[in-house]
């Protein structure tokens, strides 16, 4: 079963909270929060590509969901990315803004790879540059 926005929102909300009581950080709390949703907004761009700038919210989700789209660009789903915003927090010691916002984007990309059943790479952007963002090559179930 694919992980949908309405669950991201739900499971990001509860790990937020529970961050918040481990914490007691709204900044932390909330950047998680924010993030471990918005993440998703590179869906946005990867539509347009696809489709214009004339988005149809029915059909943004249909598109995204059944994976109706020639390239998947997917530019925050990025396990370097993540890897980058963890060295970014050790040298920025702990900012609370990014820590929350790292924690947020790795529960996403966690559940992502679980619940979406991936290829093992696919979460990788430079496996997905190598593959040219190319929808059957990254998802070709």
């Amino acid at each position: 079963k694919k992980m949908k926005l309405k669950q991201h929102i739900t499971i990001s909300l509860f790990f937020s909270a529970f961050l918040y009581t481990i914490s007691n950080s709204w900044i932390i709390f909330s950047s998680s929060l924010i993030s471990g949703v918005l993440i998703d907004i590179d869906h946005i761009l990867d539509y347009f590509m696809a489709y214009g700038i004339n988005i149809r919210i029915k059909q943004f989700f249909e598109v995204c969901h059944n994976l109706k789209i020639p390239r998947v660009r997917l530019i925050f789903h990025s396990w370097e990315l993540l890897f980058l915003l963890s060295i970014y927090a050790f040298v920025m010691r702990w900012n609370p803004w990014i820590v929350g916002t790292t924690i947020g984007l790795t529960h996403h990309i966690v559940l992502d790879q679980i619940f979406n059943r991936p290829n093992k790479w696919t979460y990788f952007f430079f496996w997905r540059l190598k593959k040219d963002f190319r929808i059957e090559k990254i998802f070709p179930n």
